[in-house]
């Protein structure tokens, strides 16, 4: 996992920010941007490419002197995070995604997520990419923050992801949960009847028209949170 300071100023609360699958750094330079006319921002901690869950001790160092932390996380980011050696969290947001991000009734159903793994290619990427969008105007705001990585590099963490997902159905579950869930309507990449079964009994901020790329409904990290108080 690769993670970027967006903002370190020493203050009390860290906001971690664990991205969407190949994703980088862009989308979180945009929310930040977006979000430094806001007073009081907590620091800002980016986390994407979950090749390898191995948290570096310099990472988990720096983390562990914050008193609150809040995490947001994004589509396969929502399952990454809990794969993740944390601190005490706070409270933490899902958006677009689930704790069982292959599954039939649960998540993304095996069968799409293998076709998606074994087409993926240059072509299929950009089909993808609109797809997750969901509209001409999303489309053209992912654009401007879309990653700079290469197929073959999108395609290597999703066949890593596959593997850690065989690899950990035994593993201990995080000792923190998810306490709110903000669905997509029109979340074609997760659908939102399975966000709905797999968010059961959590309090819920469903956007009937939003698509799986969630930031043209978001301008910032903090519109998110905002949820908690709905």
């Amino acid at each position: 996992m690769k993670t970027v300071w967006l903002r370190k100023k020493g203050t009390e609360e860290l906001l971690l920010f664990f991205n969407g699958w190949g994703m980088d750094q862009r989308i979180g330079d945009y929310l930040h941007n977006e979000s430094s006319s806001q007073k009081h921002s907590p620091d800002f901690l980016l986390c994407y490419d979950y090749r390898s869950f191995t948290s570096e001790q310099e990472f988990k160092n720096e983390i562990s002197h914050y008193g609150r932390i809040t995490i947001v996380a994004w589509s396969f980011g929502v399952w990454a995070a809990q794969q993740t050696e944390l601190p005490p969290i706070e409270r933490a947001i899902a958006v677009n995604g689930t704790l069982y991000p292959v599954n039939s009734e649960l998540g993304i159903s095996p069968e799409v997520f293998q076709a998606t793994l074994s087409t993926y290619s240059e072509e299929n990427r950009h089909r993808f990419n609109r797809r997750m969008c969901g509209s001409r105007e999303g489309f053209t705001l992912f654009s401007r923050m879309s990653p700079e990585r290469k197929t073959s590099d999108q395609r290597e963490e999703l066949e890593l992801l596959q593997k850690h997902l065989h690899n950990r159905r035994t593993a201990k579950p995080a000792p923190w949960t998810y306490n709110h869930a903000v669905i997509g309507g029109k979340d074609h990449v997760f659908p939102a009847q399975q966000q709905y079964n797999a968010w059961k009994g959590v309090p819920q901020t469903v956007i009937a028209d939003m698509p799986h790329f969630p930031f043209l409904h978001f301008r910032n990290l903090q519109e998110v949170i905002a949820c908690f108080k709905k």
